[in-house]
C-alpha cells in the first residue's frame, strides 16, 4: 500500500470517527460501528491504531491541532487590543468546547501515561508563547505597561490553567466531561481573572 494511500485511509478512519463520536458519544461507540461506516473490516482499523482509545486520542489530537491554530491566529491578529484578543481567546475555546462536548474532552487530562503527559507538556509550552506574544503586542502598542512579558504571560497561562483545575477537582475522579453548570462556572471566573489581570497591567 503506498504511503500516500495510507494517510488518507487514516483520515477517512478519523473523520468516520469524530463524526459518529459527535453523534453518539465517544464511550458508547464500538470499533465494529467506525468500521461498518467505512465498510471495511475491524482489523483495517486495527493496522492505524492498536485500540479505540488510541483511536480517540488520534481524533482528540486531530482537533486539538484545528483548535490551536484557530488560537493561534486570533492571537497575531493586530486590528485589535490585546485585550480584545484575550476575551476572544476565551470564546474561541468556549466554542470549541460546546461544539466537541460529547467526545469525552476531558477524559485525556486523566491520562497519565508519558505519551499522553508529554504531548500536554507540549501544548503548555505553546500557549505559553502565544500569551506571551499578546502580552508583547500590548507592552509595544502602549497598552499594557509591564517589563517581563514572559512572566507576565506564564502567570497568566497558570491563572487560568489553576482555575480550570480546581473546577474539575470538584468532580468525581471518573469524570468524562464537565457538566454545563461547572463548565459556565468555571467559564465566568475565567472571564472574571481575565478582567482583573488586564487591569492591574494596563498603562495608566
Amino acid at each position: 500500500m503506498l504511503a500516500e494511500n495510507k494517510d488518507e485511509m487514516r483520515e477517512k478512519i478519523l473523520e468516520a470517527a469524530l463524526k459518529r463520536f459527535m453523534h453518539y458519544g465517544a464511550g458508547k461507540t464500538t470499533m465494529n460501528e467506525i468500521a461498518d461506516d467505512l465498510r471495511c473490516s475491524k482489523a483495517s482499523l486495527y493496522y492505524y491504531f492498536s485500540d479505540k482509545k488510541a483511536l480517540h486520542n488520534a481524533v482528540l489530537m486531530k482537533i486539538g491541532e484545528t483548535f490551536f491554530q484557530e488560537l493561534e491566529v486570533e492571537a497575531d491578529r493586530t486590528d485589535i487590543t490585546s485585550e480584545e484578543i484575550f476575551f476572544n481567546l476565551i470564546a474561541i475555546k468556549i466554542q470549541f468546547v460546546e461544539r466537541f462536548s460529547r467526545l469525552e474532552l476531558f477524559k485525556i487530562l486523566n491520562d497519565k501515561s508519558e505519551e499522553i503527559q508529554q504531548i500536554v507538556r507540549s501544548v503548555e509550552e505553546r500557549e505559553y508563547v502565544m500569551l506571551t506574544k499578546v502580552v508583547k503586542k500590548g507592552v509595544d502598542t502602549g497598552e499594557f505597561d509591564v517589563a517581563n512579558p514572559e512572566e507576565i504571560g506564564i502567570l497568566y497561562k497558570d491563572a487560568m490553567e489553576g482555575l480550570r483545575f480546581a473546577g474539575m477537582s470538584c468532580m468525581p475522579e471518573s469524570i468524562i466531561d464537565l457538566d454545563k453548570e461547572g463548565f459556565e462556572k468555571i467559564v465566568a471566573q475565567q472571564k472574571l481573572l481575565t478582567e482583573i489581570f488586564v487591569r492591574g497591567i494596563k498603562k495608566q
